[in-house]
């Protein structure tokens, strides 16, 4: 990339200065004087600390800054802010980026993810879909919870979950250069599960297919009425695939002799413990009851609201009855798998501690931490 050379020449200073103000790695500084690669934070980087305008490092039309794969993706989400700090598409691109910056290189998405082919956007295929993920990805747990989902989607590769953090989105998601990107902020647990299946959902329906980054609202996600037919799709997905239409069969059932309820009609205590056993919220749990006709159509959202009337939240309602407690749902500030490729870049020497602590928003110590895990006592580089 010419015009960065160029202009990283013209100012004089040495690669070390150049470092220290970038905060970049004097490796990088010196692959980026010698025409190597340069990536779209590593334009970010140069031009925040040697403050020098971003359309003038790329003017050149290089392909870090516009190449069709990735850039393309994130356009359209956000427009950028006055006061010069970064939109949430901002620093998830600037984020994805650095990621496929260190892990290792994929030709394709991964055949998982590309298996489910999605013929339309209606309830029935999202219900097809989820079921076709049941059987394929977990054939023994078909009626299970799935609190462990963000640790499934790990291990079946070639997908980084992580947290969205300090952002007004719910969660997100992008799949570009091989991999599957979904995000999620953190949030009350019944929220954060539901979230994840529903980014999936995106993967699954919409990434797959080469759409562009997704950035979903609260109100986008779990909600009683959409205002697009592939975000009612995706959540149609991720209830069915969290809550199967077999199980809640069987577990109303228990409940119902358990704590001997024999009202006719599905109660707030049996929908209550439902979303607990298989980590939703109340809200979530009675659209799906609706879905089944065990509630009548707009029976969630009446009953959902009475009980925020007369007892605070769904939730509050819940302690009050002395139900048992949710599981934890654990969304790792950083995908285990991603953090294994910093860890390892780091010891190849590619990139420095520091640069991987500024841009993954993780602590030094909690790279170490892996690393001594994987090393023993061996020194990182800063």
């Amino acid at each position: 990339m010419q015009t960065v050379v160029r202009l990283l020449r013209s100012l004089g200073l040495t690669i070390d200065e150049i470092a220290v103000r970038s905060r970049l790695p004097e490796h990088r500084i010196k692959v980026i004087l010698e025409g190597g690669p340069v990536t779209v934070a590593d334009l970010r980087a140069l031009s925040l600390g040697l403050n020098i305008p971003m359309r003038a490092l790329v003017s050149d039309s290089s392909p870090a800054a516009r190449r069709e794969d990735f850039g393309l993706l994130f356009r359209g989400t956000e427009q950028g802010r006055k006061d010069g700090r970064l939109t949430a598409a901002e620093r998830m691109a600037e984020y994805v980026d650095s990621a496929l910056a260190v892990l290792p290189a994929r030709s394709q998405l991964p055949n998982w993810m590309r298996s489910f082919s999605i013929r339309n956007e209606s309830f029935q295929e999202a219900h097809r879909v989820a079921h076709d993920f049941r059987a394929a990805i977990l054939p023994d747990r078909q009626d299970d919870p799935l609190h462990n989902l963000p640790q499934i989607m790990e291990e079946l590769g070639g997908v980084i979950v992580s947290r969205l953090h300090k952002s007004r989105y719910e969660g997100a998601s992008i799949a570009t250069n091989g991999y599957g990107f979904a995000f999620v902020s953190p949030r009350f647990a019944g929220r954060m599960l539901f979230t994840l299946a529903h980014e999936l959902g995106h993967l699954l329906a919409h990434h797959s297919n080469g759409a562009g980054a997704t950035f979903d609202l609260p109100s986008e996600i779990g909600a009683y009425r959409h205002k697009s037919k592939s975000e009612a799709f995706v959540d149609a997905f991720a209830a069915i695939l969290l809550l199967p239409d077999r199980a809640i069969g069987k577990a109303l059932r228990e409940i119902r002799s358990l704590y001997k309820i024999t009202a006719s009609v599905v109660g707030d205590v049996e929908i209550s413990i439902l979303a607990r056993y298989y980590g939703v919220s109340f809200d979530v749990a009675a659209l799906r009851c609706e879905q089944l006709e065990l509630l009548p159509l707009g029976g969630a959202y009446s009953l959902s609201q009475r009980i925020k009337k007369e007892y605070g939240s769904a939730e509050k309602r819940a302690e009050e009855l002395g139900l048992p407690t949710r599981m934890d749902v654990t969304i790792p500030q950083i995908s285990p798998s991603l953090l294994l490729a910093i860890v390892n870049r780091i010891e190849a020497g590619d990139v420095s501690a520091g640069w991987a602590s500024e841009r993954f928003d993780i602590s030094i110590s909690d790279i170490y931490s892996v690393h001594a895990e994987l090393d023993g006592s061996e020194k990182l580089r800063h």
